[in-house]
């Protein structure tokens, strides 16, 4: 039987995204395309018009279109996939349904983009939040849109530990660039925190040095790491006793449950499935309270309970090949 053909369409080929393009190929012919926007209308309108190009010669030819994220590069697809009476189907990863005025965070925050994603939801056939909070946010944006939560796909073998005594050391990944992404993800609450606990060291990965002045004064205690590869993510997580995911916006962020995994205790924010993937495991707060957080990191360094609880709750929840057999479904 002849395997059939889906674009990939997406923006950043992060560790999520080559996931699902490896579960894809696994079964199809997959052509990936990129879009680049660059600074400003006039770098978007060209990657627009170089995306409506490729659409134009080669889009009928495939039996799906499959986008990560609904933005700017998502409509177009959408859009030939409908008048070609092919399926399409769009990842909702969180920033794509949000929207914090405060911050200009989201792309609902910018009407133009909001245009491009509300019309996206109007043509695809199905979205696939990747928590249970995107998919309520998606619904209140589109109440007639299909939707179905997917989680993301975690390697349960690779993320993995057998040391249980750990150094009193807290981490949190967040390619970060921009003060914006510094608030959303909450970097700064992470740095009071290091204030709060000076006997404890802690580590944020992937910072770039534009950003690194919005730390200062920098405590002793805290190390700003750029960008790591994916595959050196692991010796971070093994090596430490807690990870901090203490956003202000959120859907379901993988490297928590990478940490999960590595038996890191977790420590969050309730904001987005932060709190359904702790679950009771570790410790989310709704009401940022550095004495409290400090309180309970102090309390359960050496707790091997919650680090056993952790791994286990991610095998339970999100260790299932529930995402490749969904696929495989909808393009049978």
């Amino acid at each position: 039987m002849k395997k059939k053909s889906i674009l990939f369409v997406y923006v950043n080929f992060s560790s999520f995204v080559k996931t699902d393009f490896e579960i894809l190929s696994s079964f199809a012919e997959v052509t990936k395309y990129q879009f680049k926007p660059g600074k400003g209308l006039l770098e978007t309108g060209r990657e627009l018009i170089k995306e409506l190009v490729f659409l134009t010669f080669r889009g009928y030819k495939f039996d799906a279109i499959f986008i990560w994220f609904s933005d700017y590069h998502s409509l177009l697809p959408v859009l030939f996939a409908k008048i070609f009476g092919k399926k399409s189907y769009v990842v909702i990863g969180g920033y794509d349904v949000s929207t914090l005025k405060e911050y200009k965070y989201g792309v609902l925050s910018n009407p133009i983009r909001a245009f491009f994603t509300r019309s996206t939801f109007k043509f695809v056939t199905v979205c696939f939040p990747v928590a249970e909070a995107l998919r309520k946010k998606l619904l209140e944006i589109n109440p007639r849109v299909k939707a179905e939560t997917i989680a993301t796909y975690s390697d349960t073998t690779k993320f993995n530990f057998s040391d249980y005594n750990r150094a009193q050391r807290i981490v949190t990944v967040s390619s970060t660039s921009n003060y914006q992404r510094l608030m959303i993800k909450g970097l700064d609450r992470f740095r009071e925190l290091a204030t709060y606990l000076p006997e404890f060291e802690f580590t944020i990965i992937g910072v770039s040095d534009t950003v690194k002045t919005y730390f200062e004064p920098i405590p002793t205690n805290l190390s700003l790491i750029p960008p790591q590869h994916f595959d050196q993510l692991t010796h971070y997580y093994q090596s430490a006793s807690y990870y901090a995911q203490l956003s202000r916006s959120e859907g379901l962020p993988n490297s928590l449950i990478e940490a999960m995994l590595c038996g890191c205790i977790p420590v969050g924010t309730d904001v987005g499935d932060v709190g359904v993937i702790i679950g009771d495991t570790g410790i989310t707060i709704e009401e940022w309270d550095t004495a409290l957080m400090a309180d309970f990191i102090r309390l359960n360094h050496t707790n091997d309970l919650l680090r056993d609880r952790a791994r286990d709750r991610i095998l339970e929840c999100y260790g299932s090949p529930k995402r490749e057999e969904r696929f495989r479904e909808l393009m049978r």
